[in-house]
C-alpha cells in the first residue's frame, strides 16, 4: 500500500517532538545538544535542522505545543455553576497535568533557567487561558476583584502542577500510600476549589 503523501514527513517530525521534549524537560535547552536529540529520534541532525531549523525552532515549538493544548483544552463558555462544574475542573485539570507532565517540567525549568516567560507565550498563550478561566470562576465568585480571582488561579494551578511532577510512587508514599492515587488527588482538589468557591461572599 502506498505511503500518504506527507505521512512519512509528519511522523519524522512528531518522532522528533516526542524525543526532544523529555531531553528538554530533564536537560533543560543548554543541556540538549542536537546530536542528542537526532540519536533519540533516530535520525541526523541535518533532519532535525530541516523541520526546526534548529535547536532553538525545536525547543520553541515543543514549548508551545502546552499552550496550545491548553488552550484548545479550556472552554469558551461558561459552564454552567454547580458542583458538576468543581467535579469537571478537578477531574479534567488532573487529567490535563499528567497526560502533560513531561511539558510541565519543561515550562518549570524554562523559567528557572530563563527567570520568565517568552513575551509571545504570555500575550499568545497566557492571557487567553488566564481569561477563559477568569470567566469561568467569576461565574462563581462574581464579587472577587480580577486580581483576587487570578491569584487563586496561579494558587490552585501551581498546587496541581507540584502534584503532578511528583514521581508518582514518591507521591504516593509522602501522601502515606492511598489506594488510589489520582481518586485522592482529585478529591481533595476538587473539596479545595469548593471550600472557596461556595464560600459566603
Amino acid at each position: 500500500m502506498p505511503v500518504p503523501k506527507g505521512t512519512i514527513g509528519e511522523n519524522t517530525r512528531d518522532r522528533i517532538l516526542a524525543a526532544a521534549l523529555p531531553l528538554f524537560a530533564a536537560h533543560g535547552f543548554a543541556g540538549t545538544s542536537t546530536r542528542m536529540i537526532a540519536k533519540s529520534a533516530s535520525v541526523n541532525v541535518a533532519t532535525l535542522a530541516y523541520y526546526f531549523e534548529g535547536k532553538q525552532g525545536l525547543y520553541v515549538t515543543v514549548l508551545h505545543h502546552l499552550y496550545e493544548e491548553l488552550l484548545s483544552f479550556v472552554p469558551t463558555q461558561v459552564p454552567s455553576v454547580g458542583p458538576e462544574t468543581v467535579t469537571w475542573l478537578a477531574s479534567t485539570a488532573w487529567a490535563f497535568c499528567k497526560e502533560h507532565r513531561e511539558h510541565i517540567r519543561l515550562v518549570l525549568r524554562h523559567v528557572l533557567d530563563q527567570g520568565l516567560h517568552d513575551e509571545i507565550v504570555v500575550s499568545d498563550y497566557s492571557e487567553p487561558v488566564l481569561l477563559r478561566l477568569e470567566m469561568i470562576l467569576r461565574s462563581f465568585r462574581p464579587d472577587w476583584s480580577s486580581v483576587r480571582t487570578r491569584l487563586y488561579m496561579f494558587g490552585t494551578m501551581h498546587m496541581l502542577v507540584r502534584f503532578a511532577i511528583e514521581d508518582r510512587q514518591q507521591l504516593s508514599t509522602m501522601l502515606g500510600g492511598p489506594e488510589d492515587l489520582d481518586e485522592a488527588v482529585v478529591s481533595f482538589f476538587e473539596d479545595f476549589l469548593q471550600t472557596q468557591l461556595y464560600a459566603k461572599a
